[in-house]
């Protein structure tokens, strides 16, 4: 691959602390403000939502970080939702020329997430992924994922 090709995918990281979302209020103007309905369902849906909410967010951070060069994000336009298989995806609630892909993760303290934006045409689905999970296993303690 030419390196005038990796001009066409962008990424973006996050990660933040689970902590400050263990004593989040579900009525609480950031919570309204920054998650959907469909993501508040999900993440209360779990005994401890705090890790949810906080990848779900990691997530939201890391779209606005790949897509800032070619689209203007904020966060509640962009929903992390899940596969019947639980795999992450992004819906966005705005136009945008790019294909977004994602990837959370969380250990008992941190989330973290890695975002790919790129044009359809450019990069086949498979070598996203490979990109994605290296890039993960790069960021966490130990390379686990």
């Amino acid at each position: 691959m030419t390196e005038d090709r990796f001009n066409d995918i962008t990424i973006g990281t996050d990660i933040v602390e689970i902590q400050r979302f263990r004593d989040l209020e579900s009525e609480s103007a950031f919570f309204n403000r920054v998650f959907t309905d469909s993501e508040r369902e999900y993440c209360s849906g779990y005994s401890n939502p705090a890790p949810h909410l906080a990848a779900t967010f990691a997530g939201k951070e890391a779209v606005v970080k790949a897509t800032s060069s070619s689209c203007s994000l904020s966060m509640n336009a962009i929903e992390i939702l899940r596969e019947e298989n639980g795999a992450p995806f992004v819906r966005l609630h705005v136009e945008c020329p790019l294909v977004i892909r994602i990837s959370l993760s969380h250990s008992t303290t941190h989330a973290v997430a890695v975002a790919l934006a790129f044009v359809q045409s450019v990069h086949d689905q498979k070598h996203i992924q490979g990109i994605l999970d290296d890039s993960i296993q790069e960021l966490l303690p130990g390379g686990e994922m």
